[in-house]
């Protein structure tokens, strides 16, 4: 029996490093891929592109035709020049729970509005689930801070915005909105929906589209 009970602490000592080891390594990438990508991002960016993977759709928005009418109220209104950028989606956070997807899809007709608005909807999560998730989200932010701060280049007015999301979080809240050099910079434009949702329904239209661009 000692002999068994010493083993599995050493299997312990041994694996769950390892396992610590590979979160981070994890954490790391998805936090460097992403400020490679958008290297003018602030903190409150990295934060939102972080919070959106745990706690998902933000405004719990579950009236289709008050979905439709903001989203083409936001098209009505963006600049020009945001649509001249290549169409995108990518996902959140460190697991890609959801996906970030262009609402120019809609407008250049590759995704229908209602497919679109349907599985947006449909990505939001459900009430009490949404507040055990905001319990753990404080302590996970602190923890993926200190990775990201080992990530080139840094998150700008880190500071600033350390301190606003540390009230945002002592208030009970949690969403926030990307900084304005953030849309300056990018012009970006997009809903997130679930991964499963979004690649059971929506990247069908897309892939779709390439396939026919690619004869």
């Amino acid at each position: 029996m000692r002999k068994i009970l010493i083993s599995i602490l050493l299997f312990s000592a041994i694996v769950l490093p390892l396992h610590a080891q590979t979160t981070q390594e994890k954490t790391k990438d998805a936090l460097q891929g992403y400020m490679t990508r958008f290297p003018q991002s602030q903190l409150c960016d990295v934060y939102k592109f972080y919070f959106q993977d745990i706690m998902g759709i933000e405004h719990l928005l579950t009236d289709s035709m008050a979905a439709v009418r903001y989203i083409e109220n936001e098209m009505t209104h963006a600049d020009s020049a945001d649509w001249q950028n290549p169409l995108f989606y990518y996902p959140t956070g460190v697991n890609g729970n959801y996906i970030r997807v262009d609402i120019n899809y809609i407008r250049s007709g590759i995704i229908p509005m209602d497919v679109f608005v349907s599985a947006m909807l449909r990505s939001v999560r459900d009430k009490e689930e949404s507040v055990g998730l905001q319990r753990s989200l404080r302590l996970e932010w602190q923890r993926t801070m200190n990775v990201l701060k080992t990530v080139e280049p840094q998150p700008l007015n880190w500071r600033a915005d350390s301190l606003a999301i540390e009230r945002l979080m002592e208030s009970g809240g949690y969403a926030m909105r990307h900084s304005a050099l953030f849309n300056k910079t990018y012009r970006q434009h997009y809903r997130i929906v679930r991964r499963d949702i979004f690649e059971q329904e929506l990247l069908p239209f897309i892939m779709n589209v390439k396939a026919k661009q690619n004869k």
